[in-house]
């Protein structure tokens, strides 16, 4: 895949906001016009990175920078993202005090948890709250007198909850590995490596349960395979999963995780997903984030299959089926597995 201009120049911004050095062909890419600075800012905006792209500007020289509307565009932009955060983790404290108060073990996912890695965890844009539950009786309910929750029941016993405007999902497994000859050795993986905790917060913020680094690193790389097979996935997903590697790296026995993807049949999808991390060259994926955006959004047909549920369904089946060759390529069985899943869900 050839890159345009534009795509070159997001790239650079994004590498230098995340790891605060430039790329080497950077000097190449800019300056641009403004024209192709507003493709970018698009990109961004569609890709939910604009954060990081904005930091990425900082390493400019003052003749490069973009015009002054679209500075100021992006400022705005920024600030709604830091104040985004500071409400998420304020709903993340209220959720997980609760959860204390009633002696429930929870555990983050993804998300919060994960921007705790970046440099500035304000400046990663967040999405809903995803929760996991390890030892919960299917008796107790978690959100039982929580003030100022809406929520419904899913067939699997779950729930999805809005707090404050934010969306909060209970999730039934920790990892997005659906085969069922895989479980066994994916719930000795977790006993043994487990949890660790981080503060959401700060000073007077709490102490958050989310998995261990070998843990989280199958998490993200799963959640992002299973949306790459579906609806589609973005960059900052990609720039989650790069972050924890560098983070965990040091952490992390290389040789283990290599038997543990080698189990889970995932070996061509580690390396693709590598690839893409480590030099943008994994061009299957890449077509993939670049066509579809955050979770597939602008995607062709996506605004009309949101108009009602059974709409949606049928958008989400027929994406696992426009995307049969390249899940035959790199993960066959989770294709299979999560459409099997998918419409035994429908039949419940």
């Amino acid at each position: 895949m050839t890159l345009t201009r534009e795509q070159k120049a997001l790239f650079a911004l994004l590498h230098a906001g995340l790891w605060g050095t430039t790329e080497p062909d950077m000097v190449d890419v800019f300056p641009l016009s403004a024209s192709e600075w507003s493709d970018v800012l698009e990109m961004a905006r569609r890709q939910t990175v604009v954060g990081f792209v904005s930091r990425g500007m900082e390493f400019l020289p003052e003749e490069q920078m973009p015009p002054m509307g679209i500075m100021v565009n992006m400022m705005a932009y920024v600030a709604r993202i830091e104040s985004a955060n500071e409400k998420m983790n304020a709903t993340i404290m209220r959720l997980w005090r609760h959860f204390e108060s009633k002696g429930i073990k929870a555990v983050l996912q993804k998300g919060q948890g994960v921007a705790m890695l970046y440099n500035d965890p304000n400046l990663r844009e967040c999405g809903d709250i995803d929760v996991y539950f390890p030892d919960i009786d299917a008796s107790v309910d978690p959100f039982d007198g929580f003030e100022g929750l809406r929520r419904t029941k899913s067939p699997d016993g779950s729930w999805t909850c809005w707090v404050d405007g934010i969306v909060v999902e209970q999730h039934t497994r920790l990892l997005d590995i659906v085969s069922p000859f895989k479980q066994d050795f994916l719930r000795n993986l977790i006993d043994t490596k487990g949890y660790e905790s981080v503060r959401i917060g700060g000073e007077d913020g709490v102490d958050v349960l989310i998995p261990s680094p070998e843990v989280n690193m199958l998490l993200l790389s799963s959640h992002i395979l299973k949306h790459a097979l579906g609806v589609g996935i973005g960059l900052r997903q990609i720039c989650d999963i790069a972050v924890a590697c560098h983070n965990y790296h040091p952490r992390l026995d290389m040789g283990e995780m290599d038997d543990v993807i080698r189990r889970l049949g995932l070996i061509r999808w580690n390396k693709l997903l590598r690839g893409l991390i480590e030099d943008k060259k994994s061009n299957d994926l890449l077509d993939i984030i670049l066509k579809g955006g955050n979770f597939g959004a602008f995607t062709e047909n996506r605004e009309r299959a949101l108009r009602n549920k059974v709409s949606r369904k049928f958008h989400t089946f027929r994406s696992f089926c426009k995307n049969l060759r390249f899940a035959f390529r790199y993960a066959p069985g989770e294709w299979f597995w999560t459409v099997a899943q998918l419409i035994g869900g429908q039949l419940r």
